[in-house]
């Protein structure tokens, strides 16, 4: 078998994750990985796929387009490849949530991003999104190199939140889990996934 990584993205509507599992399924394909959100009425999944060797990237992407209106799905493939993890595990780094909000401004999300990155911070689950009120919210899980001052690194974010007007905080996965409704605050993406996952 061999796998792919297979994108897709359209204007939401009911049975999607239906129409392009079942096109793959139709080409013997074996669902391995999947991850669907829908964002102000755009859906998008990324998943990964194995599929007998002879389904070529050409076969993938006609195979799904059908399952769609004409012109409805724009549909990425790719060859999967095999990549050492940036997981939290895999590094020996540990996971935290890092919570902002303040008034909504250009460039909020580069500056706190750009200085993860330079602390070799990565990101591996990020939802952003307008309160409506001029407030916008970031809820980030992060996987932190242990060699790093972790009071430290909550300082510079605090200290970077303030400088555009966010409040900024930063706890480890486990206490935040313990002390915050999840279904509430840490997973809003994961609600909607599980709305449209039901729907379709």
């Amino acid at each position: 078998m061999a796998e792919w990584v297979v994108t897709v993205m359209s204007a939401d509507r009911v049975g999607i994750v239906a129409a392009v599992s079942g096109a793959l399924a139709r080409l013997g394909g074996s669902i391995t990985n999947l991850s669907q959100t829908v964002l102000r009425g755009y859906f998008t999944i990324i998943l990964t796929v194995s599929l007998p060797p002879e389904v070529s990237p050409d076969d993938i992407r006609a195979a799904v387009s059908a399952a769609g209106a004409e012109g409805e799905f724009e549909v990425g493939v790719k060859p999967y490849q095999l990549r050492a993890s940036s997981s939290a595990c895999a590094t020996g780094a540990e996971r935290f949530i890092l919570t902002a909000r303040g008034q909504d401004r250009p460039g909020v999300i580069y500056r706190i991003s750009s200085y993860l990155a330079t602390r070799g911070v990565n990101i591996e689950d990020f939802y952003a999104y307008s309160t409506g009120d001029g407030q916008f919210v970031m809820i980030l899980e992060v996987a932190i190199p242990k060699e790093w001052d972790l009071s430290q690194i909550q300082l510079d974010i605090e200290d970077h939140g303030r400088e555009v007007g966010f409040v900024a905080h930063l706890q480890h996965e486990n206490i935040f889990r313990a002390t915050n409704e999840l279904d509430a605050v840490a997973r809003p993406r994961q609600r909607v996934q599980d709305k449209e996952v039901a729907k379709n």
